[in-house]
């Protein structure tokens, strides 16, 4: 079956990693993407605009408007996708919040459209079930906690304090966070910038390390290639995680975190998987108590059960291909 695959093509980590993983997930299929802004092993780049059997998009944020532009995006991007392919799907996705009434009517005008859905938090599956129960919506985690086994690096925790970083971040507050974890274990951090596109997070890195007082015990890494942020992740003892991927994958491969909320959208992802620890709001860092959570980190690993149910995004939507064929 010809698929193509589509997602936020942006240099963005998260993105990446969840349409390689969708990828993976589907390789009996002839897979297409319509981007060369990423190389998937199983999947070729194809500038046809139809004559696709599916049209799949994978992504978190979609159905998240944030002003009335977004919202012309939205119906723009609907009626593209509209002619690559007589059926339509979005999985891992949350919907979500909106801040004015035009944000939400393209988007509810989008999901009439989609013939299957799947969503990574329950406040998202009760506005599918609310405004259409025929879709028969399915809830999972989010996607990238179905991280397999053989794509976790085998890497030595470094004693290093990970800090994922996004553009919008109190630097301030993470710099000396930074600082006073240092000074407690002698060690040293990595920023780690997710997305490289529209919201390059390498500003926010730059100033951190610029205001850090141990700013060169402190390394930046840019997001080049998949398996090196995880490498790069994977070194770390702890890890603030100011984006929602870098709690994911921490959480994943064991790593002791802290999360830092910019969107509703992190606490809905990462309670649905069962995380209980506090969730931090970003524009209000306790410094002291961030660190000490860092320094003093409870042992927290995802269950098996979740990175199962994480990987049924891509069951399910091979049992929908199955039933309509």
């Amino acid at each position: 079956m010809k698929i193509l695959l589509d997602g936020y093509f942006d240099r963005n980590f998260g993105d990446d990693l969840m349409l390689t993983l969708a990828a993976r997930g589907l390789n009996e299929h002839e897979l297409y993407v319509p981007s060369c802004e990423i190389n998937i092993e199983n999947a070729r780049y194809t500038q046809a605009k139809s004559g696709f059997d599916v049209y799949l998009k994978v992504t978190g944020s979609g159905f998240v408007i944030y002003n009335t532009l977004g919202a012309a995006y939205r119906l723009r991007d609907a009626r593209r996708e509209a002619k690559y392919a007589p059926r339509r799907a979005v999985i891992s996705c949350n919907i979500g919040p909106f801040t004015n009434k035009i944000g939400e009517t393209a988007v509810k005008k989008h999901l009439s459209q989609l013939d299957f859905v799947t969503v990574r938090d329950a406040r998202s599956l009760e506005y599918m079930n609310r405004h259409f129960p025929e879709k028969n919506a399915v809830c999972r985690p989010d996607i990238v906690f179905s991280l397999p086994d053989d794509m976790i690096p085998d890497v030595k925790n470094e004693n290093l304090l990970g800090i994922a970083v996004r553009g919008t971040a109190d630097c301030d507050a993470l710099a000396e966070i930074a600082d006073r974890y240092i000074a407690e274990t002698s060690g040293k951090a990595l920023i780690l910038c997710f997305d490289g596109g529209m919201e390059n997070d390498l500003l926010a890195a730059k100033r951190i390390k610029e205001t850090m007082r141990e700013g060169d015990k402190a390394e930046i890494i840019r997001y080049e290639t998949i398996s090196g942020m995880l490498c790069a992740m994977k070194r770390c003892a702890a890890m603030l995680g100011v984006r929602l991927h870098a709690c994911v994958l921490t959480a994943r491969m064991g790593i002791p975190f802290a999360a830092v909320s910019y969107s509703q959208k992190t606490e809905d992802a990462l309670r649905e998987a069962g995380v209980t620890g506090k969730i931090y709001k970003s524009g209000s860092l306790p410094v002291q108590e961030v660190t000490d959570e860092l320094l003093n980190p409870t042992d927290f690993k995802v269950s098996a059960d979740v990175v199962t149910a994480a990987s049924e995004h891509i069951g399910k939507f091979k049992e929908y291909l199955e039933e309509k064929n």
